[in-house]
C-alpha cells in the first residue's frame, strides 16, 4: 500500500465505532457491592480490573454476560470504546428485547 492509501484506510477505520451505544450499555445489569467491612476472605473479584481499585461497600457494579464485573462507570467507559470484556474478550451483545446475551 502507498502512504496515501494507508492514510485513507486509517481515516476510514478511525471513524468506525468499536463500542456499544449508551442505550445498549444502559441495558446491562447493575448491582451494589455488598461485602462487609469485616470479611476476611479476599478474592480477585474484589477489584475492578479496569481502574484497579478495590470495590467498596455500596459501589455500583456492572455485570457483563460473561459474568465479569466492573465498576459501573468504568464498564460504561470501556464499552463505549470496545464491546469486548477486558478479561475474557467475549463480545457483548445487547438485543432489542432488552435481554443481555453473549457469544459464549
Amino acid at each position: 500500500m502507498t502512504y496515501e492509501e494507508l492514510l485513507e484506510l486509517g481515516e476510514t477505520v478511525g471513524t468506525q465505532s468499536r463500542g456499544l451505544s449508551q442505550e445498549q450499555i444502559s441495558l446491562l445489569p447493575i448491582s451494589k457491592y455488598k461485602r462487609g467491612f469485616f470479611s476476611r476472605r479476599k478474592s480477585r473479584d474484589e477489584r475492578c480490573v479496569i481502574c484497579q481499585m478495590e470495590y467498596k461497600r455500596g459501589d455500583r457494579r456492572m455485570t457483563l454476560p460473561c459474568n465479569h464485573m466492573y465498576h459501573a462507570g468504568c464498564g460504561a467507559k470501556w464499552l463505549c470504546i470496545n464491546k469486548a470484556c477486558p478479561i475474557c474478550y467475549t463480545e457483548v451483545f445487547v438485543d432489542a428485547s432488552k435481554r443481555v446475551k453473549s457469544n459464549h
